[in-house]
């Protein structure tokens, strides 16, 4: 315990990133920037934001979270904050990395209609090595360059960024929701059913207890099964579907706090206000000025 405890955490981080909670950067240049800076990248160390890594050039082994992952030129690899993961200094990897903070993935995920919840969280339940065809290949280096295009023309550009960005990982994991082989099919499906329902019922039923009524499972086992495949309790996943829905209300829809707290569920705006603020840092009422700055 105490030899995980003491992994360091290096802080990816850029003006850019700093700004507008999102950079794209050049791989190569990106590591020996870190090593510039007096940290250590070819050493185990954690993750400070999400990062997605899609490799051009290389093979080897990434090793994450102790477990080594073998990729090759046309995938991507996935880092989810907090990870604890190793560059290896014999295997050059060439590239694109970007860096991303839970808000701007979160704005991103507010700003579109279709349900994000469910492939998103499907996402974390794929190893984090993604092999491309040719065709998404091509498509995910546009992508990345009309992002990386964007970014440079300013502040204006960060909706385009934005959506761009949702476009690409929607695609991502529409193929990565094929890689789930560390999962069992009964796994996969019970998943997906308390998904589904969090996203029919979260208005309603916010304890994850009730929801394991609906799927007759003990809470244990919901609980376990959602660790398992996400690395996310169920309240952590009921919290996140009640929490995008409350932005996308507040900004997309441009109802009031009060409503808002109506339209989701909430009949004490008082309780709305604490719960909104105890897993964002913020009120509502600043959260929707900030959105309309």
């Amino acid at each position: 315990m105490d030899k995980i405890d003491n992994i360091p955490q290096i802080t990816y981080d850029s003006p850019q990133l700093r700004k507008a909670g999102m950079d794209i950067l050049d791989l190569e240049t990106f590591v020996q920037d870190i090593c510039d800076q007096g940290a250590n990248p070819y050493q185990p160390h954690r993750v400070s934001h999400f990062c997605l890594i899609f490799v051009e050039q290389g093979e080897g082994q990434h090793p994450i979270d102790f477990h080594s992952y073998p990729y090759e030129s046309g995938c991507v690899i996935f880092l989810n904050k907090y990870q604890i993961h190793t560059f290896n200094r014999d295997n050059k990897i060439k590239g694109t990395l970007v860096l991303m903070t839970r808000e701007f993935f979160a704005a991103g995920a507010a700003n579109i209609r279709t349900s994000y919840f469910v492939p998103a969280h499907q996402t974390l339940s794929a190893f984090p090595i993604l092999p491309l065809s040719d065709d998404l290949n091509e498509s995910t280096r546009a992508m990345l360059s009309e992002m990386t295009r964007a970014i440079k023309e300013g502040p204006d550009s960060g909706v385009i960024v934005q959506l761009l960005l949702s476009a690409m990982l929607l695609k991502l994991t529409k193929l990565r929701q094929g890689h789930l082989a560390h999962l069992s099919e009964q796994q996969k499906a019970r998943y997906g059913e308390f998904l589904r329902l969090v996203d029919e019922q979260f208005t309603e039923v916010r304890e994850a207890s009730q929801y394991a009524q609906m799927m007759h499972s003990s809470y244990k086992y919901l609980n376990q099964l959602c660790k398992t495949c996400c690395g996310h309790t169920a309240k952590q996943l009921i919290d996140f579907r009640i929490i995008l829905e409350i932005k996308r209300k507040l900004t997309m829809d441009g109802l009031s706090v009060q409503d808002t707290a109506f339209e989701v569920g909430f009949e004490d705006i008082t309780h709305f206000i604490k719960y909104f603020k105890r897993h964002t840092g913020k009120t509502p009422a600043a959260f929707k000025r900030e959105q309309g700055d």
